[in-house]
């Protein structure tokens, strides 16, 4: 496995960085990398909700909620990958009021497929920008929804 960790301060109320969070099903609202999510379990979101997401241009994920503690943390298995050069990931968010805003902390972790292996140096570029951007959205997203 790789692992990499992402932080970012967001002029957001943790409420705010949550709820933008907590939208599991509708990720493709505020990620411009994902052309389309949708929840592929019904109820609540919470520990056990899965969805699927198709990534812009090609490849997509199914992904499940292993860790749900409300305002606090969430952690996305990515248990099933196509057309991806990795074969599963991990995507540990733990959120915590700080200096007037939020503190996000995410924590990554992947396994490269053998396209992946074989591409080492580009699927690490790709993975870590990757998920540079949807901490970017994230922050955007929430800042935003935090002025309205």
């Amino acid at each position: 496995m790789i692992k990499f960790t992402v932080t970012r301060q967001i002029n957001a109320s943790l409420e705010t960085v949550w709820e933008a969070l907590n939208d599991f099903g509708d990720i493709q609202r505020w990620n411009p990398s994902i052309s389309k999510s949708e929840l592929t379990t019904t109820g609540p979101v919470g520990k056990g909700s899965t969805r699927h997401c198709d990534f812009k241009p090609l490849g997509g994920v199914n992904e499940r909620i292993d860790v749900y503690e409300p305002n606090s943390r969430m952690t996305i298995n990515l248990y099933e990958t196509f057309k991806l050069p990795i074969s599963s990931a991990e995507a540990d968010f733990k959120i915590e009021a700080r200096d007037g805003g939020t503190s996000l902390t995410l924590d990554y972790c992947y396994m490269p497929n053998p396209l992946g292996k074989l591409l080492k140096g580009t699927t690490d570029k790709q993975m870590r920008r990757g998920i540079e951007g949807l901490a970017d959205s994230l922050l955007a997203e929430s800042e935003a929804m935090g002025v309205g």
